[in-house]
């Protein structure tokens, strides 16, 4: 049975939209994040029924953690952007932080909340942290030892500081961008391997998550077509999980992807841009449907994804009303995935 909840009152990820709201495009099943909580309240409705997020103590980080992550590096960068310096030690002890909670997380079920931005110049910060996450338990996932999950971890939450370089204008221009503006957008990976060394950032691990996350893995890439294994193992864990928040961010020039669409572009663009045994362990991590997608089950019943299964891509717990689906458990299966 729903419950109706002051939408000021709800905390993000903990709920689930009970009703359609068709003229905000919100359907029912949708799980609420931040963003879709004030598009709710910036449209007058205060009080919505919801169902109990029932993945939400599943978190792989918690609502404390997110918040606490994005206001320090909102804070590092803006003082970056001001005076070509961060405190590199407060912003290490953010990915610090991250990766000590993922390796002692050990759970076979993952709810991956990610924090999804209100305006559009709020990307950058959203972005760094949400990659961060994701190349952190990608990281973890892959066996590699403490020390190096750290240096995945760290780079990724500064891979994206050399934008702090370019003018909103060009970084949320709704628009496509002309030849010159690309090229400038395209240099702020060497700009970001720049700042790292002012800011006396030496690991050449670290610095190659910065400078080489937009090569792909057939060589077309930027900004010097390495490819294959030439590009080192950081930045093409970083790839990843760089395109993954950022098909699923709404942008000025773009709407959001849902889960499932950018999983598909992410396995069909195997050997392409990514490396094929580094996806491999992001789906199994993420699951083929991941937390957030509506889904029908064969009996045609219809809910959400709310929690993916490390060790089974196939067979995540699907959330419908107030009742928890284990497929692994029940004799259902997804039989259609919804584009949201």
């Amino acid at each position: 049975m729903n419950e109706f909840r002051n939408v000021e009152k709800i905390n993000p990820f903990k709920y689930i939209l009970a009703v359609d709201i068709p003229y905000l495009n919100l359907e029912k099943g949708i799980i609420i994040n931040e963003r879709i909580k004030n598009t709710i309240l910036a449209n007058g409705i205060f009080v919505i029924p919801v169902y109990e997020n029932k993945a939400y103590d599943m978190a792989i980080l918690d609502e404390e953690q997110l918040n606490e992550g994005y206001y320090e590096i909102k804070n590092e960068l803006t003082r970056l952007e001001r005076n070509k310096y961060f405190d590199k030690k407060k912003l290490k002890e953010i990915s610090d932080n991250i990766s000590k909670k993922m390796i002692k997380n050990k759970e076979n079920l993952i709810y991956l909340p990610l924090k999804k931005l209100q305006e559009y110049d709020e990307y950058t910060y959203t972005h760094s942290l949400n990659v961060c996450v994701v190349a952190t338990l990608i990281a973890r996932n892959m066996g590699l030892r403490e020390k190096m999950v750290r240096k995945v971890s760290f780079s990724a939450l500064i891979h994206d500081i050399g934008k702090t370089k370019i003018s909103n204008e060009i970084l949320n221009s709704p628009n496509k961008l002309n030849d010159e503006e690309f090229r400038i957008i395209k240099n702020h990976v060497r700009y970001g391997y720049e700042i790292a060394l002012k800011n006396k950032i030496i690991d050449e691990d670290v610095l190659g998550g910065i400078l080489y996350h937009h090569e792909k893995f057939d060589g077309r890439g930027y900004l010097y077509n390495k490819s294959d294994l030439e590009i080192p193992l950081v930045a093409r864990i970083i790839t990843i999980a760089d395109v993954y928040d950022a098909l699923t961010s709404k942008r000025s020039y773009k709407k959001p992807w849902n889960n499932y669409e950018t999983i598909s572009f992410i396995i069909q663009n195997v050997e392409k841009i990514f490396d094929k045994d580094i996806v491999s362990v992001f789906i199994k991590i993420i699951g083929l449907y991941p937390p957030g997608t509506k889904v029908m089950l064969n009996d045609y019943s219809v809910g959400t994804v709310v929690a993916a299964r490390e060790t089974n891509e196939l067979q995540p717990l699907i959330q419908i009303g107030e009742c928890l689906i284990d497929l692994k458990q029940e004799n259902k299966y997804i039989l259609k995935v919804f584009k949201e």
